[in-house]
């Protein structure tokens, strides 16, 4: 599973913006090995609408960002974009998304403290009842410092609960890159990104 870019012009008058620019879509593809036959292709300017993003509009307007990808308990997709605020739950056959998490779209509601935002490392866990993700909350910076977070998902309900927050102290604000990953002891392994700290956390929370 590779992320690649793309870039194609666009009419952004809607978005208050001009009407040919230069739009960069993010492309994901699975590749056969050692083959590289291309088995599937995705590319989120046919299906993620420029409205979505966050992202402020330049030169070159990077409106998804994929940063991640990984497979979900039923053998689909879930894929991080940094630029829209949200996690998308694609079909590994027909390329349709199942759900969203987070961003102006989601499927989910996003209980207490379970915002995120400029986002990385979406992994599925539990039957995908529960993700994983690390919440930059920057840049430009919308939170105080940056989150590692378990985010319980109730898929009947479409209801998006806060299982546990991780954060460093001092505060960090990662303003790129970042990652949580829950080892197979439940504990769970943050990196704080553009802050040079790694930190083990118990299941309590505490720093190990």
């Amino acid at each position: 599973l590779v992320t690649a870019q793309e870039t194609r012009r666009r009419d952004l008058r809607p978005l208050g913006d001009h009407a040919n620019r230069p739009v960069v879509g993010s492309v994901i593809q699975e590749l056969q090995i050692p083959s590289a036959r291309v088995l599937f292709d995705w590319r989120s300017l046919d299906h993620v609408a420029l409205a979505e993003s966050h992202q402020r509009i330049g030169p070159r307007f990077d409106y998804f960002h994929a940063n991640s990808i990984g497979l979900t308990s039923d053998g689909n997709l879930l894929v991080c974009a940094r630029n829209t605020w949200a996690a998308y739950k694609i079909d590994r056959h027909s390329g349709r998304i199942i759900w969203r998490l987070g961003g102006k779209k989601s499927d989910f509601h996003m209980g207490k403290g379970t915002f995120f935002a400029w986002q990385h490392d979406a992994r599925s866990h539990e039957g995908d009842r529960l993700i994983s993700i690390f919440d930059n909350g920057a840049s430009p910076a919308v939170e105080r410092q940056s989150r590692a977070l378990l985010i319980a998902l109730d898929h009947r309900r479409k209801r998006a609960t806060l299982r546990r927050a991780y954060t460093h102290r001092p505060p960090v604000l990662a303003h790129y890159t970042g990652n949580t990953q829950v080892l197979g002891n439940d504990n769970v392994l943050v990196g704080w990104g553009s802050g040079p700290y790694f930190t083990e956390f118990g299941p309590d929370g505490s720093v190990r």
